[in-house]
């Protein structure tokens, strides 16, 4: 899987060079088609694209983001079907992308699998999928090329990771106890917890591929982050706010989160994490 699918094989080729893999979050059609198609293809500092398909209940973001879901739907007519058509009219960025979406915009779009392979998109993401429908869906995704991604906390037992990473090419770790949009500690007890985290993680499926979001907001978070056994960090509030700030706000930014994805000399992959903890 990983030597056919591109974003798979994408973040373990810029591990091997020595960073960690930067992703950055941007709405389908926000805050218009024109703006959203101009502003992903400007981030060229970016690995990888995860794409929000807009959803009427975003849970699981803070009042940024849900404002932009809003604004898609309520404004624009913007939704599940002509969200996915406006991902596949960037086929031609380099970098690979997954989209993020909720069960409901998934079961009431048929063919949303289907139709992600049809838009060039690489990998999907669900995070309030129960287990029973994650593996269905899961043997889908394999079926068509797509890489599957799970949710996973902090406070989650051994046996519901343990499930979670049977079907998984990628974990989203959670850095933050709160919503998107909560600034994440990478340096106190909670930084100690998501340590702790990744060697439970490390213990059951040790090549799986684990990436860090919500809360991330700065370089210097990052610049903890990649003291651990991680792949990816995934940052999507301050870019969303950055894009209304302009291009050069948003390149520069990106440019300086960039900075911050390189690995120290001393670095050695698949140990480093245990360190951290002893």
């Amino acid at each position: 899987m990983a030597d056919k699918n591109s974003l798979l094989s994408t973040i373990r080729n810029i591990n091997i060079s020595g960073r960690v893999a930067l992703c950055g979050y941007f709405l389908s059609g926000y805050e218009s088609p024109e703006n959203f198609l101009n502003k992903v293809r400007i981030a060229s500092n970016l690995d990888i694209v995860e794409f929000g398909i807009p959803t009427i209940d975003p849970f699981l973001d803070g009042t940024t983001i849900s404002n932009a879901h809003k604004k898609v739907i309520d404004y624009l007519g913007i939704y599940t079907e002509s969200a996915l058509a406006l991902i596949g009219a960037l086929r031609d960025i380099p970098q690979p992308c997954f989209v993020m979406t909720y069960t409901k915009e998934g079961r009431e779009l048929e063919g949303f699998l289907k139709k992600c392979f049809e838009n060039n998109i690489q990998g999907i993401f669900v995070p309030d999928i129960d287990i029973q429908e994650a593996q269905n869906v899961n043997k889908i995704a394999k079926e068509l090329g797509l890489a599957f991604l799970s949710f996973i906390d902090t406070n989650m037992v051994d046996t519901d990771i343990a499930l979670k990473l049977d079907i998984s090419d990628i974990v989203y770790l959670k850095a933050s106890k709160g919503a998107t949009g909560e600034y994440a500690d990478t340096k106190g007890y909670l930084f100690q917890h998501l340590a702790e985290t990744i060697v439970r993680i490390r213990n059951h499926k040790p090549e799986i591929l684990i990436a860090v979001g919500i809360g991330i907001q700065d370089p210097d978070q990052i610049k903890n982050l990649v003291n651990l056994d991680i792949n990816m960090v995934i940052v999507g509030t301050k870019i969303m706010e950055y894009m209304n700030l302009g291009e050069k706000q948003l390149t520069a930014y990106i440019h300086d989160l960039h900075k911050a994805t390189f690995l120290p000399n001393t670095l050695n992959w698949g140990v480093f994490t245990q360190k951290v903890i002893l």
